[in-house]
């Protein structure tokens, strides 16, 4: 750019600037007055605004809160949770207020330096959050797709994520212009200043490449993750639930031979578990063949047997717990689009915004067009915390959060019941056995004393 189209696009910004002042009628520009388009309705944005940074704030200070009381960042998934708390803490209490005031107020009175700095404070948080999303997404592929491999180091993840972040919006100081209206018109115009994008950058190829690189490929990238992840959690759940409905269907033979070899084997098996001692073995084998006493003992061996064999079989097939892992995994996919959801709008509008002219017939909409779709945008700091807060609550902290609302506590009871049966019959823990095992070993124990009886 040369400098006659340098001094030419000056002299329109400061004209464009003083067009408008004159249409609001002001007398001193060293205050701040509202744009003209928002000026009946800017009250409530300001609520807004207000709404969801107190919310935000206090909703993530107290995720941070549990996370450390609880030392949940142990685990590198918390942790990284954490980093997403933070970044919505500093959009809430630094980002959030700048905008809105750039937004609402005509003239500029914050400096040199925030005009430069604005860009990069309003986008980088968003930024660094999209990142540790992804790697978030990443961790969760490598633990339970590729389980032998280690996982990501949580704290050099999050260091990395945000020099990543800083760097990429770097480029920003080049494309802003300032000008100082109090060294060019005088002191009535002392702290005034125009902040505007120098559009013959070509700017528009800079947010575009943004939007891609940041948005668009982090959230395809996430979404195969979790598909990928989501498909490997119903294998392991159907092969879990084939392993522990095969074993009682093997015992329900009638043949002595069936019975005796099934013996055998739940014998070898308790015999190869930790638990079993050599010398009460060699003193109570002799009888486990004929007295009902030894019936009795064997029926004890079989039980314990039962139990050693599904934790063996689970621990080897189901290092993990699949039902937590799928609570994780839903309230992750529901915050990543939550937060894909709030900012959408924003960054399409942003895209948009330099093929469309601007005059006076669509000033008042586009304004409020924008300021609302950054509203929209900022509460997705308000969403992570409270999915957050269900996904750690308890089912009797939500029963009682329920009825401060006034929802029927006794459908969800009877409902909740149904449920938690449902999964006692057809799941079992690393720490327990389901019903249909311990029916199981109640009629070979009866099957057993009855043999030893006859014997």
């Amino acid at each position: 750019m040369t400098s006659d189209e340098s001094e030419q696009n000056y002299l329109h910004h400061v004209l464009s600037w003083l067009e408008t002042a004159n249409k609001s009628g002001r007398l001193s520009f060293t205050e701040p007055f509202v744009r003209p388009s928002l000026n009946y309705v800017y009250p409530l944005f300001v609520l807004l605004f207000a709404t969801v940074g107190v919310i935000g704030v206090a909703g993530n200070a107290a995720m941070v809160f549990v996370i450390t009381r609880r030392r949940l960042f142990h685990d590198q998934t918390f942790f990284l949770m954490g980093n997403l708390a933070l970044s919505n803490i500093i959009k809430c209490i630094f980002a959030m207020p700048i905008t809105v005031a750039n937004l609402l107020i005509q003239n500029w009175l914050f400096g040199s330096f925030i005009c430069f700095f604005l860009p990069m404070l309003q986008t980088f948080p968003v930024y660094a959050s999209f990142l540790t999303f992804l790697v978030i997404a990443i961790d969760r592929y490598r633990l339970i797709v590729h389980p032998f491999k280690s996982r990501l180091p949580a704290g050099l993840c999050v260091i990395a994520v945000w020099v990543a972040a800083v760097c990429t919006v770097l480029p920003y100081a080049i494309y802003i212009k300032y000008i100082d209206l109090g060294a060019t018109l005088g002191y009535d115009f002392e702290g005034v200043g125009i902040c505007y994008v120098a559009m013959e950058v070509r700017i528009e190829e800079y947010i575009r490449a943004l939007f891609v690189t940041l948005y668009v490929m982090p959230l395809a990238v996430i979404a195969f993750l979790y598909v990928r992840i989501s498909a490997e959690l119903k294998s392991r759940e159907a092969t879990t639930i084939s392993i522990h409905f095969a074993a009682p269907n093997s015992h329900r033979s009638g043949s002595t031979a069936a019975t005796a070899a099934a013996r055998e084997l739940i014998d070898h098996a308790y015999k190869a578990s930790s638990a079993w001692p050599p010398a009460a073995a060699a003193a109570t084998s002799p009888r486990l063949e004929g007295s009902p006493g030894g019936a009795s003992r064997d029926s004890a061996v079989r039980i314990r047997s039962y139990a050693a064999t599904e934790r063996s079989t689970q621990d080897s097939d189901d290092d993990l717990d699949l039902a937590k892992e799928k609570r994780t995994q839903n309230y992750l996919i529901t915050m990543t689009t939550v937060f894909a959801m709030c900012w959408c709008p924003i960054n399409i509008l942003i895209l948009v915004a330099y093929f469309v002219h601007e005059n006076d017939t669509n000033e008042e909409s586009y304004d409020i067009t924008y300021i609302t779709f950054c509203w929209f945008a900022y509460l997705s700091t308000c969403t992570t915390p409270v999915l957050f807060a269900s996904w750690r609550m308890s089912n009797a902290a939500k029963d009682r959060l329920r009825g401060y609302f006034r929802f029927s506590n006794r459908r969800h009871n009877h409902n909740g019941g149904q449920r938690r049966h449902f999964h006692q019959k057809h799941y079992m823990n690393r720490s327990s056995c389901c019903n249909i095992f311990e029916e199981q070993m109640i009629m070979d124990r009866r099957s057993i004393s009855h043999e030893g009886d006859n014997v």
